[in-house]
């Protein structure tokens, strides 16, 4: 058969699927019965409902509580989770005050000559004053605000308030609170963990000790009944930093341990609910803020950018296949220097095709504390930077908003994904 006929056929059956559950909601919704010879056997029900967009199955799940029960499943959940169509970028504007907005594109993250995302639906976030976006997992959101949480899901929109974490035997005023998500493949289940971390007593800032709690939630089920649980940790106390990667039924994430130095990477086994420590760095070889977890060939990796902009040279360390360390080192060519033009750069993690993700940023220097601030960047041309490190090839993506509705020169992009998920928190 024919790339056209398999497409034309493809075509038919989402049509027909659509009118058939369309005819559904009428007749419900009209108050006639459906007629028994109308009725399929349910193999062929979930076939056909699996696929509709996301969009038609949110509407559907009115039909009946049987189909409002079996698009909740974790069954359909699982067979409806897929690559979309429609990528989403997740940025922030200045609003006043700063908004944090979800845009649909219609440009594949995938296409390698892709050189404009073309926005074409501005989807709505919830209420969300005073949080801001802390990750974006396999279509999940987390927000935070302090010690508050809440988990955001771009396609069914639902969003779930966490509860509070409980019994903390750290009771310091200015502890911190790090939130991460992750997958579990073997049981299929998502768990957030959340690290509690703060400073111990002391004059000398540098020499304080440090404190830390891990607590686990298991995501899902809609019943309330999920509740925070703490677990031990042989790894000496850290302070978890925003940087995280959740990969092979694994979350990675970067901590300061020991006072100021030095810094490590941890891993978060979902399943065994274990931390261990992957990899320690001396403290003058880290620099957190020129520093990224992101997958390299299946594998944790970390990407070192100090002064990307400048000289065009990345370092990359990642785990081989005998799990040691191994370290690379890419230099872009003098010919795509002139795109970087000297602007700061943040890594905001790897398309499925394994590019990196360079968002522009401001950064400006603390005269008092002497630590480096990042600002959103200062432009009215939304843009990134996308790096294939195997081809060695840099390309600019402008994001195109064919609405033009916002009217800002402060902006920052904090997240692609491409996933569609109907799990029910």
């Amino acid at each position: 058969m024919g790339t056209q006929s398999s497409f034309d056929l493809a075509n038919m059956f989402f049509v027909f699927a659509k009118n058939l559950a369309n005819m559904f909601l009428r007749e419900r919704r009209e108050g006639r019965k459906i007629c028994k010879s109308r009725e399929l056997p349910s193999e062929l029900v979930i076939e056909i409902l699996t696929r509709l967009p996301a969009k038609s199955l949110m509407r559907f799940k009115s039909v009946s509580k049987l189909w409002s029960s079996l698009i909740c499943s974790r069954y359909f959940t699982d067979r409806c989770l897929k690559v979309s169509s429609s990528p989403l970028i997740y940025m922030r504007v200045d609003m006043l005050p700063f908004k944090n907005i979800s845009l649909s594109s219609s440009s594949p993250l995938d296409d390698t000559t892709m050189l404009s995302f073309v926005v074409d639906q501005e989807l709505t976030i919830p209420s969300m004053e005073g949080y801001s976006v802390s990750q974006v997992f396999r279509g999940l959101m987390c927000f935070i605000n302090g010690q508050s949480a809440k988990i955001y899901n771009t396609t069914t929109r639902q969003v779930v308030a966490l509860p509070d974490i409980e019994g903390s035997n750290i009771t310091a005023k200015d502890k911190c609170f790090m939130y991460h998500i992750g997958h579990d493949p073997v049981h299929d289940q998502y768990k957030v963990l959340c690290t509690v971390s703060t400073r111990g007593e002391g004059r000398n800032r540098s020499r304080r000790m440090l404190a830390s709690e891990h607590w686990v939630l298991l995501l899902g089920g809609g019943d309330g009944s999920s509740r925070w649980r703490k677990i031990s940790s042989p790894c000496q106390p850290h302070l978890a930093f925003t940087q995280r990667l959740s990969i092979n039924g694994r979350v990675y994430y970067l901590a300061r341990v020991r006072g100021n130095r030095p810094h490590a990477v941890f891993s978060f086994n979902i399943r065994s609910e274990e931390i261990c420590i992957v990899q320690e760095f001396e403290h003058n070889a880290f620099y957190p803020r020129f520093i990224a977890l992101i997958e390299y060939g299946g594998r944790v990796a970390l990407l070192h950018h100090y002064d990307f902009e400048a000289v065009g040279v990345m370092d990359l360390s990642f785990m081989d296949d005998a799990d040691i360390w191994s370290r690379k080192s890419f230099v872009l060519d003098l010919s795509q220097m002139d795109l970087l033009n000297g602007i700061s750069l943040r890594v905001q993690g790897t398309t499925r095709n394994g590019e990196v993700i360079l968002v522009p940023t401001n950064t400006s220097r603390n005269p008092t504390t002497g630590k480096m601030i990042v600002q959103p960047q200062r432009t009215n041309r939304f843009h990134i930077f996308l790096y294939n490190l195997q081809n060695n090839h840099l390309r600019e993506v402008e994001i195109k908003d064919t609405f033009n509705r916002y009217l800002t020169s402060i902006w920052d992009v904090i997240g692609l994904d491409d996933v569609e998920n109907l799990m029910y928190l």
